[in-house]
């Protein structure tokens, strides 16, 4: 009989690491590796559920919401409203597919939600804006 320490979830297989939330010990099947430590499948599950939104959606909503409130100022060119609203939907779009990968924190879904509606509602009112500029020129 082998010794030496046993996969949790397959007794009959040597483990090669050990996961860095719970201390399960893993056998190469059963590890996951998410930064450059090894995790179980519960503690990723956990991982991404209690991880922190992704900090370039926290940047998209605020530069979002700055080029709204930067369109009544720009009265020639709606420029900072239309780089935020392109910003907001490549990103938030980004950020959107990490998550249904699996590679993104759940709790960034409804906020990568709202970057990507403010995204869209920037483009159509810079659209808008420089629509009613050609109109009235």
């Amino acid at each position: 009989m082998a010794t030496g320490a046993r996969c949790a979830l397959h007794p009959d297989v040597s483990a090669v690491a050990t996961c860095a939330r719970c201390g399960s010990f893993l056998c190469g099947d059963c590890t996951e590796v998410v930064g450059e430590s090894p995790y179980c499948a519960p503690c990723v599950a956990v991982l991404r559920r209690e991880a922190r939104p992704s900090w370039v959606v926290q940047v998209a909503l605020g530069l979002n919401v700055l080029g709204l409130v930067c369109l009544p100022c720009s009265l020639a060119l709606p420029l900072p409203t239309l780089v935020a609203g392109l910003a907001g939907v490549v990103l938030s779009t980004r950020e959107l597919r990490r998550i249904r990968r699996g590679e993104g924190p759940v709790r960034g879904l409804m906020q990568a939600q709202v970057v990507r509606a403010l995204g869209w509602g920037n483009l159509v009112l810079s659209a808008a804006w420089l629509v009613a500029l050609l109109w009235l020129t």
